[in-house]
């Protein structure tokens, strides 16, 4: 049997037929190295399963077309994928062998290459390499950024409020609800003692884990059964008693999270398990406020994230993703605009978690400018039928509390957004304008009028000099927000 010095598993398969840069760097760099590959079957057959475009089948045909071998297992295989798996490497002209892929490496320096890391460092020696092709972990290694180790920082314990009732050491019983701690939007610190994250496009979810799971949205909506897998977390802490902070999010075709591909899932409360299977979601954990009895939101940042770290929640459909401290600020920016992410988030090191609100102590800096809108009406589409949505009139509250139009959306949206967004808006209907100051004229005519309950995030360039968005652009629904709360910016 040829060497093996390389073992795709089905993730790298499909990081690299549906062209993730940095993955697809990697690859194709082992193979000018001129490496043997192993590929197996049972990997293959989950990639081809996965892949629906022709070009990424393609994709993949022309990675197995160098130096890579089918590795089909001793004990035999389902006679369907084996007729799959045997087609493909046919018309991919690569080798087809009988032997198991992870033992005949293991007898050479070989490296084994998937974007879930977490499963392989188990089940593999200590000695064997594994590639990590996780866009976050390949570009952050090349700019050279350390991540924090588990371990850097010991954790002090939490300070609890005295109570006369209750013994000094008595667990703290464990809140209902914790409003998440929000950030402030402004440049990226550099001076002082700050951690820096990765911005995730997706859905802020607090995790409530005692003897059931339950997931609550910013708004305090209930989304446990909107994102059945990540039940994860129950077998990852079994027994123990967390609340957790953190971002769902769905990965797009880079593999980096995508608020479109998330909007798919935002829009089916209960999904059916093929829904769930086609369209998966991750849950990336980033703060941990209370545990066995213990409420951490008095510790320091750097001290609950330590706290969370050593949980070692880390795979798939549940991780922690990593952070970095020092000067790494600027660096991770850069690698957030390369892997097209959308920012980073600076917290201080000594910051308690303040629950509900808008602290100085987080900062957002992403490298979109986005915002929160409220929906209050739509013009008809003058190029389709007239019960096709064309544009959104879209206002905020100011500061006292009037509702003011902000502008006009007409461009970011697909097709399926504006079906789903008739849908939403049928029954909302009103006679009058819900503007308190009200649209221009020239905007407002032909305009169907909404109750302004609906919350939606666009994009924009800039703000005018008249409180307007500059080239708004729709993003999409954000049923996890109030109207109540989208203000104009002071």
């Amino acid at each position: 049997m040829t060497d093996i010095a390389v073992v795709f598993d089905a993730s790298a398969l499909i990081a690299y037929a549906h062209g993730q840069i940095a993955a697809a760097e990697l690859i194709s760099e082992i193979n000018a190295e001129g490496r043997h590959v192993g590929v197996p079957s049972t990997c293959l057959t989950t990639a081809l399963a996965a892949l629906t475009d022709e070009w990424d089948i393609t994709q993949l045909m022309r990675l197995m077309s160098t130096r890579t071998m089918v590795i089909l297992p001793l004990g035999g295989q389902d006679p369907d994928e084996l007729r799959q798996v045997s087609e493909f490497t046919r018309l991919a002209e690569c080798d087809l062998n009988v032997g198991h892929a992870v033992a005949s490496a293991l007898a050479h320096r070989a490296f084994y290459v998937t974007d879930n890391p977490k499963p392989a460092e188990v089940a593999l020696p200590p000695s064997w390499p594994v590639l990590d092709l996780s866009p976050v972990r390949l570009v952050s290694d090349r700019y050279g950024l350390e991540v924090v180790p588990t371990g850097a920082a010991e954790p002090a314990q939490a300070a609890q409020p005295a109570q006369p009732d209750r013994h000094p050491d008595a667990p703290v019983p464990m809140p209902t609800v914790i409003e998440p701690m929000l950030a402030t939007l402004r440049p990226l610190p550099t001076d002082g003692e700050w951690g820096y994250e990765f911005k995730w496009d997706g859905l802020r979810t607090i995790a409530y884990l005692d003897d059931d799971l339950r997931l609550l949205a910013r708004n305090k909506i209930d989304v446990t059964h909107t994102y059945p897998e990540i039940e994860a977390v129950r077998a990852a802490l079994a027994g123990r008693r967390a609340i957790l902070d953190g971002e769902i999010v769905a990965l797009g075709r880079t593999g980096v999270p995508s608020f479109a591909a998330l909007q798919q899932r935002m829009r089916t409360p209960v999904p059916t398990a093929a829904a769930v299977r086609s369209k998966p979601v991750r849950f990336y954990l980033f703060d941990l406020l209370y545990l066995d009895g213990t409420d951490l939101t008095s510790l320091p940042y750097v001290d609950r994230r330590e706290a969370l770290q050593r949980l070692h929640v880390t795979g798939d459909p549940v991780d922690t993703p990593p952070y970095w401290t020092g000067d790494a600020g600027p660096a991770l920016l850069d690698a957030a605009r390369e892997i097209g992410l959308e920012g980073v988030m600076a917290k201080q090191l000594a910051s308690p978690y303040q629950p509900g609100r808008r602290s100085p102590a987080w900062i957002k800096v992403p490298l979109t400018t986005t915002t929160e809108v409220i929906v209050a009406g739509y013009k008809p589409s003058v190029r389709r039928r007239s019960t096709t949505i064309g544009s959104l009139l879209v206002g905020m509250f100011d500061a006292n509390d009037r509702l003011t139009y902000v502008g006009q959306v007409s461009t970011g949206f697909s097709d399926e957004d504006l079906r789903h967004l008739q849908k939403r808006l049928t029954g909302l209907g009103q006679s009058t304008s819900p503007f308190d100051v009200p649209a221009p004229r020239q905007h407002a005519r032909q305009a169907e009028w909404v109750r302004p309950v609906l919350v939606a995030e666009v994009t924009f360039r800039s703000w005018t000099h008249d409180c307007r968005l500059r080239q708004p652009s729709w993003k999409g629904l954000r049923p996890d927000r109030d109207a109540a709360d989208v203000r104009l910016p002071s």
